[in-house]
Order: structure tokens, then sequence, then C-alpha cells
């Protein structure tokens, strides 16, 4: 087995920097700053974009930046919205199975995409929710009746995640 050291390349620290982005998030989300954390899962996405760019032009594509990207884009983009939602809103068992499923469905998006040939996207990426939901955080602090109509949004996103639905890269 290599040394970590020697298998992690430059792009992987992108990736890695999503991750912690994420958890960011979840730390702010769990301090009741919700625009915060919306910055941190911006910051994740941006670096979301960079990891791929950057491994293209070091010409350092691997399976495993492809598996770490999809770990930490699960955290940024599927756990931490759902956790900001938990925390501003009452919260009940319906509201729980709805963050449940959506965190499953980018879970199933994402395993699936691993196992793709990468020509194109199967369902909605979950990347969209690091703009989607940073968003709706934004806009909600001005319009809070707009926070009931967010777990329409978290099944919906769900169902597009696992669609069938072809997307071409857009890069």
């Amino acid at each position: 087995m290599a040394s970590m050291l020697k298998i992690v390349k430059i792009p992987d620290l992108f990736t890695i920097g999503n991750l912690c982005c994420g958890v960011l998030a979840l730390f702010a989300s769990f301090d009741q700053l919700p625009k915060i954390s919306a910055l941190y899962i911006l910051g994740a996405m941006a670096l979301d974009s960079l990891d791929g760019k950057v491994a293209g032009w070091l010409n350092q594509k691997n399976e495993l930046g492809k598996e770490l990207d999809s770990l930490a884009d699960l955290i940024s983009f599927g756990v931490a919205p759902a956790f900001i939602f938990y925390t501003v809103w009452p919260h009940d068992a319906m509201i729980t199975v709805i963050l449940l499923f959506f965190v499953s469905c980018g879970l199933l998006r994402l395993a699936r995409y691993n196992i793709s040939d990468g020509k194109g996207f199967e369902g909605v990426p979950i990347t969209v929710n690091g703009v989607l939901f940073p968003a709706l955080v934004f806009i909600s602090s001005y319009h809070e009746d707009l926070l009931f109509y967010w777990p329409f949004i978290f099944v919906i996103q769900g169902f597009l995640m696992i669609s069938s639905i072809k997307i071409k890269r857009l890069f």
C-alpha cells in the first residue's frame, strides 16, 4: 500500500478544501449562522470547480481524485444544505425523512456517477445544490416565509438527482 503522501496529488488538495468548507458550513449551521454556512458552501463550490480543472492542467486525473471529489461533494452539497434547513426550521419526523431522502439521493447520484463513463450526467448533479441552497439562504433571510417551500425543493431536487435526465457537461 502506497503512502498517502505519495498518492494524494495537488488537485486533491482542492477537493480536501471543498470538504473542509462543507464541514465548516455544518459548524456554522450548528452555531445558527446560516448565511456564513451558505458562504462556506459557495467556497466549496469554487474549490470543487477548481479540482477538476487543476487535475486536467497537471494531467493528474485519477480514480482516487474522483472518489475523493464525490465524498466531499456529498458533505458540501448534500449534508450541509440539509443541515442548514434542519437548524433554521422547526423539524418533525416528516422534515427529517425529507432531508434524509435528499441526502440519500445525493449519495445515489454520486455513486452512479462514479461508475459511469463520465461523458455526461445522468440526473441533476449534486453540485447544483452548491448554488441553489446558498441562494435560497440569502433570499429567505429577507423573505422568511419562503422557508416553508424548502421541503418541497429538497424533494424535487432529490428526485432530479436520481432521475434519468441526460445533462451535457458545460465544462
